[in-house]
């Protein structure tokens, strides 16, 4: 065994320093695994039903590419950071999806009015696209009809029908291919889909209904950084819902951008054909008129002269004509630029006016674009969306100006037009009358017929442009069902439940130590306090009787707590070594910390080894000692002190060789102020002679102050704290009693140590060279027989000390 050696050396100062023990941590865990077991398994059910119980949500996915086709216009005229990046424009397309058109117009290719469900232990299940039965509906009111869950039982040539009006269930059986009649509805099944003996549900659903459920689950992203590839996907509670309804809305969305680029070419083709209708009555009257003249008048053909100047008149007019309908268009964009500031630009002005025009416009509805997009991030007041803004100001106040200019072009020639006219009309003033009024019907009939010809031309232009116009995104990959479920996510809430279910367990665990207050290792005290351990004594497994009538060091010899207390009777031997008699004070903070149990079983070890030795119940108000020995409690410490009583009258023999012992008599009035006698001093002076060890067990110095005089005039003094009884604050008390009164050779002993992996400490002490502070108390392990109250250890909790002391050696 090895012993503490130089202990009488001890610095004020702590000589202990403690590291984390991870074999201590991980005792700790082990200790209550059960307590984890427990929150795991309780975790891992709740995520069994959570998975039973969730409704499962899909995801599909489908791919567009946008692409936008550069003009060759040139761009000397651009803003910076003009250009629209295509982030900015998959941004602004997710609005166009999720617009209120797009997702009712979708709904037109989804079978949304009738719904099919089977009832199943937990949750009824939707069957789309599946259809058990099929339902022809014959008449159903657009508005109101009844549309909650109806049941449908199959009863072998006929069928049941179940549903609720209010509290009122209605029961129906009916046959196939017989009008049904609810509220609101009338229908029948058909006769060539049985239900048999199965049972379903069914409901009739209004438009409105699924609205909600296309829109949601709706997101468009960037399939990679600055491509021009969308990622367009649908989460749904059915997966081939999911898909069919993004199809639908990609499908729709083709379409409206197709009929949104081709606005422009079709008002050309309105505005044109409203052109011919008018143009068509015109040449047709004026071609009856000059047939009607030539026959009258019997003329064939004008002369050169005059069809030259016809050449001439016509061609001009027919430029008039053409600069009214220039005119016409300028002026209805001038009207559509003032009064939509902010609203997207249609007319396809290429080959009729200025191109800078067409390319300024272009400009301005990619900035509108844009600041839709920005709007979805930012509010109509901040600075980006305000640069936005003035950005569309300069173009706007640019195809104002350029529309201006060209209208002051078109109105200066027709002015020149003017005056050539008048001239070739006066050249005509010396022609007969009939050929004047044959050249004016000549005239009228070749310049409708020539506007004619280049409205017909230019309508086929625009159809031509229309046919080529091509949408602005094209589709890569359509939505295919996707049966594996996006949530809940089977592997992240397994995963979760095993993290949840250990954390809590592991959480608990700490929870219980972080409330805890009780003291149980060494090591806890070691951390509290500089005053050392003199030693550990073991908890006793075995019951005892109330009084510890057995003086279990004599009684069980061979136990280990009968060597825990020989280890510290051996620690004590080397303090205050140069004392031929020592005085010995044990103490406590409180009543039931074991300090007159601990001075039983001292001092009757010390008395096995040749030593004089008499016990002292110093405590005057709750003395037990005489019940331990079975004595009379008449005369004592007490009656000596008040001179009732002489020393020898009141030193009684035990039982036990070498030991003798003084009880605390009757309880005094004056208990403290007995303490502070001059009796106490004689009594201390006259026993050294005659006895090695003066051991008093003292009254709790946490309560009274009586023992303080009998640990000032102590050799030593030993503070008594009971594992798992005695609070932190006990800990304290022997350093503030040292540093007070100046005391030397004050120790602790931690009695009833028994190993509780959960609240000791998960610290381990360094001593230095000079102080091993090793105790038998610390090994933990079966101890092979040579103990008579060893506890057997299972295979378990072998395996966990095992697994402890491999954790020790590599910590080491």
């Amino acid at each position: 065994m090895a012993t503490p050696s130089g202990i009488k050396d001890l610095p004020e100062s702590s000589k202990v320093q403690q590291e984390i023990d991870y074999a201590k941590f991980l005792n700790i865990i082990i200790s209550r695994w059960y307590w984890v077991a427990f929150s795991l398994v309780v975790s891992l059910l709740f995520a069994n039903t959570y998975l039973w119980y969730t409704q499962k949500k899909y995801s599909t996915v489908a791919y567009l590419k946008f692409e936008e086709k550069q003009s060759d216009l040139t761009s000397f005229v651009q803003l910076q950071s003009m250009s629209r990046n295509y982030t900015n424009k998959i941004l602004s397309e997710s609005w166009n999806f999720k617009s209120k058109k797009v997702i009712s117009d979708a709904l037109n290719f989804i079978d949304y009015k009738v719904s099919y469900f089977i009832a199943g232990r937990i949750r009824t299940s939707d069957l789309y696209p599946e259809k058990p039965f099929k339902i022809q509906i014959l008449k159903q009111d657009s508005i109101v009809f009844y549309d909650k869950l109806i049941t449908i039982r199959g009863q072998g040539k006929n069928f049941e029908i179940e549903y609720k009006i209010g509290k009122k269930e209605i029961k129906n059986t009916h046959t196939y291919n017989t009008p049904i009649e609810i509220p609101g509805v009338t229908f029948y099944i058909d006769k060539n889909t049985p239900i048999f003996n199965a049972e379903y549900n069914f409901k009739f659903n209004h438009k409105n209904d699924f609205y909600g459920r296309l829109s949601d689950g709706l997101t468009i992203v960037e399939a990679a950084k600055f491509s021009s590839v969308a990622m367009i996907s649908k989460t749904d509670y059915n997966p081939y819902f999911a898909a069919d309804a993004l199809n639908a809305i990609i499908k729709v969305y083709l379409q409206q951008d197709l009929a949104l680029k081709t606005q422009s070419a079709k008002q050309i083709i309105d505005f044109i054909d409203a052109q011919l209708d008018n143009l068509a009555n015109s040449v047709k009257s004026s071609g009856e008129k000059l047939k009607n003249f030539k026959q009258d008048n019997n003329f064939i053909d004008l002369s050169n002269a005059t069809e030259s100047v016809l050449s001439k008149v016509t061609e001009l007019e027919t430029q008039n004509r053409s600069y009214e309908m220039q005119l016409l268009i300028l002026k209805q964009l001038q009207n559509q630029l003032s009064k939509n500031g902010k609203a997207m630009l249609n007319f396809n002005l290429d080959g009729n006016v200025d191109p800078l025009l067409t390319n300024l416009i272009a400009q301005f509805n990619a900035l509108i674009q844009e600041r839709l997009s920005l709007l979805s991030t930012y509010k109509e007041n901040s600075s980006v969306v305000v640069d936005i803004d003035k950005k569309m100001a300069v173009l706007q106040n640019a195809a104002s100006n350029n529309m201006l200019s060209t209208l002051n072009r078109i109105l200066k020639q027709k002015e020149f037009n003017k005056v050539e006219l008048e001239k070739a009309y006066a050249s005509l003033n010396t022609l007969p009358k009939q050929e004047r009024v044959l050249f004016g019907l000549q005239r009228d009939y070749d310049i409708n017929e020539k506007i004619y010809s280049y409205l017909s031309e230019k309508k086929l232009e625009a159809q031509i442009g229309k046919a080529s116009v091509l949408s602005g995104a094209s589709l890569i990959d359509a939505a295919q069902p996707n049966t594996s479920p996006i949530s809940p996510n089977t592997k992240s809430v397994w995963q979760m439940a095993w993290i949840v279910g250990i954390g809590i367990g592991l959480g608990f665990i700490f929870l219980v130590r972080s409330i805890n207050d009780k003291i149980y290792d060494k090591e806890k005290i070691e951390s509290l306090t500089n005053t050392p351990i003199i030693g550990m004594i073991r908890n006793y497994p075995y019951k005892l009787d109330s009084y510890s009538s057995q003086i279990l060091s004599i009684a069980k010899p061979k136990s280990l707590f009968a060597e825990s207390v020989r280890s510290v009777r051996t620690n004590l031997s080397f303090i205050a070594s140069d004392k031929e008699s020592k005085v010995i004070s044990i103490t406590s903070e409180v009543a039931g910390e074991g300090k007159s149990f601990v001075s039983v079983n001292l001092a009757s070890t010390m008395a096995l080894i040749d030593k004089k030795v008499i016990l002292i119940a110093a405590d005057l108000r709750r003395s037990k000692v005489h019940r331990t020995f079975n004595i009379k409690n008449k005369i004592g410490l007490s009656t000596y002190l008040a001179k009732q009583n002489t020393l020898d009258e009141i030193i009684i023999n035990s039982s036990q060789p070498n030991m003798d012992l003084i009880v605390a008599g009757h309880v005094p009035p004056n208990p403290a102020e007995l303490m502070y006698t001059e009796q106490l001093v004689e009594m201390i002076s006259n026993l050294r002679k005659r006895y090695d060890y003066i051991i008093f067990d003292t009254a709790p110095i946490g309560l009274v102050s009586d023992a303080l005089p009998l640990i000032r005039m102590s050799d030593i003094n030993l503070f008594v704290i009971r594992a798992g009884k005695s609070k932190f604050s006990a800990a304290n008390i022997p350093d503030r009693i040292s540093n007070e009164y100046k005391l030397k050779n004050s120790f602790i002993i931690l009695n009833d140590y028994t190993l509780q992996p959960l609240y000791s400490r998960y610290y381990t002490s360094v001593y230095n060279d000079n102080y091993y502070g090793y105790y038998y108390s610390d090994v933990h392990t079966n101890g092979q027989g040579y103990y008579t109250d060893d506890i057997k250890v299972g295979k378990i909790k072998s395996l966990f000390i095992s697994i402890t002391k491999l954790f020790k050696k590599e910590n080491s």
